[in-house]
């Protein structure tokens, strides 16, 4: 069955390899990134953005302000449709099944099954409705303060919403969805509100904000892909608190701060993690992050009442190398192990990678692959609620595509194949059901930025 996919998928890539005609080529198809001549669309200089990056439109702030301070708005919205090979459509009961609404957690029964913010639907959504706005700061004026905050609605939502803020954590009865934002397959969230300062070296955010663990963000305008990488699962999103950095020279900044909790935003006083970690450069093409968070936390996600605390430990290193002009590799891997006090101590080791290869063909178009890897069987066992192999490794290839006909429009074409072994005979896997150690799924979603 494998090789069936695996030579499907090769099929489809060659097959649109060949619209790439001689006649594209003698245009200047692969040559049309000439540093001296500006992108047609580029929304501002272009000194200021970079028509050779992988995004062209790096380094540029909208509404004019490419010098990176000042009042903006900006947002996007995005919508899609994503379906597998199983058939199955969107539902949330299944056999043997009794949840009915897909809050309950990535559960087995909904549709696409464990493609994170695809899980729920086989049919059209809208995955996000973004909007931010404040004032960016820029050290070079002195000492500068400004601020963002941001709103989001969508399918997508439920995915960066904050303990004790978007939803309760059932310590005052109820169950842990208790006055969720949202309900059904649309939720809302304020991913960030923070207030921010900058001085010479230092930069400075207090209030809620996203921490900089892993390769693959929320906002789908920082995404080459449609769906997420499986170690997304593994990786906190956001924190409240208080997050430093220290700019050494042109290549180093040291990055140290302290949140109220993990994806938890003023839930209790007795949750605390620690931030450090480094933003490294050695040349002009690579970079290279590490961030790590260690904190206890009084609520671990999928519990119920009655576990003492958790103790985490996470890492995750990104690095980032511009190999061409044209070809970008990423390589992502996270870490996270957790002690569980509930009268005995369970340990949980989880850990996962991604890599993404990235060719940016012209201005409108850019071709990538993805290749990763979870293994973190007790998180899936608490979020689909039923037993997974200890040694069950989930693994995941993509193709994709972005085409960017103008500066505000993204089609995000994507196939894609996920495998995992089942374990025994008591134990599921987790498509089709429980039924199926592999999925093909696939779709396509438009980016709409202002």
């Amino acid at each position: 069955m494998r090789k069936t996919v695996f030579g499907c998928l090769g099929a489809a890539a060659v097959a649109f390899a060949l619209q790439l005609t001689v006649a594209d080529v003698q245009a200047g198809f692969f040559n049309r990134c000439d540093p001296c001549e500006p992108a047609a669309f580029a929304p501002c200089d272009a000194a200021a953005c970079d028509p050779c990056g992988p995004n062209i439109f790096n380094g540029c702030l909208p509404n004019g302000n490419g010098n990176g301070r000042g009042f903006f708005i900006t947002g996007h919205l995005e919508g899609g449709l994503f379906a597998n090979g199983h058939g199955n459509r969107s539902t949330y009961t299944g056999p043997g099944s009794t949840w009915a609404n897909p809050a309950r957690g990535h559960d087995y029964m909904s549709g696409n099954t464990d493609l994170l913010q695809n899980t729920r639907l086989t049919h059209p959504q809208m995955n996000q409705v973004y909007l931010s706005m404040g004032r960016a700061v820029n050290s070079g004026r002195g000492l500068d303060i400004g601020g963002t905050m941001d709103f989001a609605f969508g399918s997508d939502v439920y995915n960066v919403q904050s303990r004790g803020m978007e939803y309760g954590t059932g310590r005052a009865g109820g169950g842990r969805d208790a006055g969720r934002w949202g309900s059904g397959d649309y939720f809302s969230a304020i991913p960030q509100m923070y207030t921010e300062i900058a001085f010479d070296r230092w930069n400075v955010k207090a209030g809620k904000f996203y921490l900089p663990f892993g390769s693959s963000s929320f906002k789908s305008t920082d995404n080459f892909f449609y769906s997420w990488a499986p170690n997304k699962l593994i990786t906190p999103t956001t924190g409240g608190g208080m997050l430093t950095t220290f700019k050494v020279n042109n290549r180093l900044s040291v990055i140290s701060g302290w949140t109220n909790g993990l994806d938890q935003f003023g839930e209790t006083s007795k949750d605390n993690a620690f931030l450090g970690g480094f933003d490294f450069s050695p040349t002009s093409r690579v970079n290279v992050r590490y961030v790590f968070a260690a904190g206890k936390d009084t609520y671990a996600l999928g519990r119920s009442q009655g576990w003492e605390r958790q103790e985490y430990f996470i890492h995750s290193l990104v690095t980032t190398t511009q190999l061409t002009n044209r070809l970008k590799y990423v390589f992502d891997w996270t870490y996270n192990q957790s002690k569980e006090w509930a009268g005995v101590r369970t340990n949980q080791y989880n850990y996962g990678l991604n890599n993404e290869l990235i060719f940016q063909a012209n201005n409108r178009w850019a071709f990538g692959t993805r290749f990763g890897m979870l293994r973190a069987a007790p998180l899936l066992e608490e979020m689909m609620g039923y037993p997974i192999s200890a040694k069950a490794e989930w693994y995941t290839v993509s193709l994709g595509a972005n085409w960017t006909p103008n500066r505000w429009l993204t089609v995000k074409p994507e196939l894609r194949y996920d495998w995992t072994n089942k374990g025994d005979a008591t134990q599921r896997s987790p498509f089709n059901y429980g039924v199926n150690t592999y999925q093909v799924s696939g779709g396509m979603s438009a980016v709409v930025s202002f």
